[in-house]
């Protein structure tokens, strides 16, 4: 609970409530679509959630064949483009909720193929201890999957002769091609008639790689006896399987966590933008609680505008903070589990003070403009830092140089942690300057509560789970006041542990009234109807 505040006439005054809150939803990479993924978010969190629907609040539960509860769609132009738009809810509680989403796919777009390549190779000569022990599997057929596009391509290259002086017409139209022509034709059907005879429809659910896998063994069945043609081949689904996916997701994940001379512009853009949106956020009076949302890349972005956007108007020595006894209680909390360590529990009990702290500065009134200020700046109003399938579990090789690195950048504060790195041997996260109490530029963490909710993987069949997720927690992580929640997600289909990194907003149990562990756990995360 927030601190009480005291009235001028010695009263106690009850903690203001929230009125108005935002969620930002960030998306993850790949070719996204404006609008696409934060839709499925708000029928999860708010339109087929049974917790704040009225009937729920009666005791009853909602009818299986319920549309949701109502929202409506309005023009916004805080998150700098006009294809976006902010969704909006009824009062629930005296609360009103409205989503945004910060897209930046477009800004990712244009990846060059040299920016992938580099990154990749950093990833295969990194040195194999610095590879979390988790992801050895994953990076082991990385390698693999390398060397055998290496010895490909050269047997191609060598072979270009070969090729060029064989009848390849003649080969298609010997007997043993004609059941692989036959095979391709019926693949081809499968691929063309849903676009054009609408009874055709369930054709199109067939996944497209099944329907290359089929023309690749086609192509191989004819190729019989003529290595070249095989090696073409497979070189050619290597290529197409990199432009198809490796490319679109990965791509973007090169050009942003590789900070090179060519990534240099297209990062600034992205974390210009998302700026953009929390700064207008921050300074709309009309909201009291933004609670921050991201999956896969657009958690390590969420994690950097937040370290920025702290430094700009958070409770620094730029804008210090009325009353910093809420911060203090952090740090205090902290300091006493300098000796006997963090136990079970800790993080619930650090998680409530962060609340507190977040309380006391939600509530802070505007002081006087800094000078260049449109606007003068008020208290902190980020609640929540929500990370699904996150990369940063991984940052030692994706982000930092190796585990030293990794250590070195935490110490200097130039990754922020929770608890946040002291500022000296005398002061934590708060420390006096022209004796006021302030906080230091990476103390993000002492106010904004850290929910990381990760599926883990099966080593040996990384492709079972989410092989990109995984714990941020702990001393050789981000700290140990960082909630990891794990779940264990089963979505439809014949494998319905089949890489579930894009499965964790989607409600995977038929009745929506009961919801899957893993929907329950981003609703408890997210808390929008969480008190004050």
């Amino acid at each position: 609970m927030a601190k009480a505040e005291t009235s001028a006439t010695g009263q106690v005054d009850a903690p203001k409530p929230i009125k108005r809150q935002a969620i930002v939803v960030v998306h993850g990479q790949g070719e996204q679509r404006p609008m696409g993924t934060i839709r499925d978010f708000v029928k999860v969190l708010w339109q087929f959630n049974p917790n704040v629907r009225p009937e729920a609040e009666k005791g009853h539960a909602p009818a299986k064949d319920d549309p949701g509860r109502d929202i409506w769609i309005v023009p916004d132009d805080k998150g700098g483009l006009f294809e976006l738009q902010r969704i909006t809810t009824p009062l629930h509680k005296d609360r009103k909720t409205d989503f945004f989403e910060l897209y930046y796919a477009d800004l990712l777009n244009d990846t060059p193929l040299r920016n992938l390549w580099r990154w990749m190779r950093r990833l295969l000569w990194i040195d194999p201890t610095d590879v979390p022990g988790d992801l050895r599997g994953p990076w082991t057929v990385f390698w693999i999957f390398s060397l055998i596009a290496v010895a490909l391509f050269w047997i191609t290259v060598l072979s270009v002769e070969q090729f060029v002086h064989t009848d390849w017409l003649a080969v298609a139209f010997e007997p043993r091609a004609h059941i692989a022509l036959a095979i391709s034709a019926v693949a081809l059907l499968v691929l063309l008639l849903p676009k054009f005879f609408h009874s055709f429809s369930l054709l199109g659910r067939v996944p497209l790689w099944v329907i290359v896998g089929i023309f690749a063994g086609s192509a191989l069945w004819i190729y019989a006896g003529y290595p070249v043609a095989w090696a073409m081949d497979l070189l050619l689904i290597e290529f197409y399987l990199a432009r198809r996916f490796l490319l679109p997701y990965f791509g973007d994940a090169a050009s942003y966590l590789s900070a090179q001379t060519e990534t240099v512009q297209s990062r600034q853009s992205v974390r210009n933008r998302g700026l953009l949106l929390l700064r207008a956020l921050h300074d709309d009076p009309a909201y009291d609680r933004v609670v921050v949302v991201a999956h896969s890349l657009g958690t390590v972005l969420a994690y950097d505008i937040l370290h920025i956007l702290w430094q700009e108007v958070g409770p620094t020595k730029d804008n210090p903070p009325v009353n910093a006894d809420a911060l203090k209680a952090v740090d205090a909390f902290v300091d006493a589990r300098a000796d006997e360590g963090w136990q079970p529990g800790d993080v619930d009990k650090y998680q409530a003070l962060q609340w507190a702290a977040f309380n006391a500065l939600r509530q802070q009134k505007p002081g006087v403009a800094k000078a260049g200020a449109s606007a003068p700046l008020s208290g902190w109003k980020v609640s929540d830092f929500v990370a699904l399938g996150s990369p940063l579990a991984s940052a030692q090789f994706l982000i930092a140089e190796g585990r030293e690195d990794l250590e070195r950048m935490k110490e200097q504060r130039v990754l922020p942690t929770a608890p946040p790195e002291p500022y000296s041997k005398q002061f934590r996260s708060i420390y006096k300057d022209k004796g006021r109490d302030v906080a230091h530029h990476a103390a993000v963490f002492s106010t904004v509560r850290w929910t990381n909710i990760y599926d883990p993987f099966n080593p040996l069949f990384f492709l079972f789970g989410d092989p990109i997720s995984g714990p941020v927690s702990g001393k050789d992580r981000f700290g140990q006041a960082i909630r990891d929640a794990k779940v264990k997600i089963r979505h439809a289909g014949v494998a319905p542990r089949f890489f579930t990194h894009n499965y964790y907003w989607t409600e995977t149990s038929a009745d929506w009234t009961m919801p899957a562990d893993h929907i329950k756990t981003l609703r408890e995360a997210v808390g929008i109807d969480r008190l004050p």
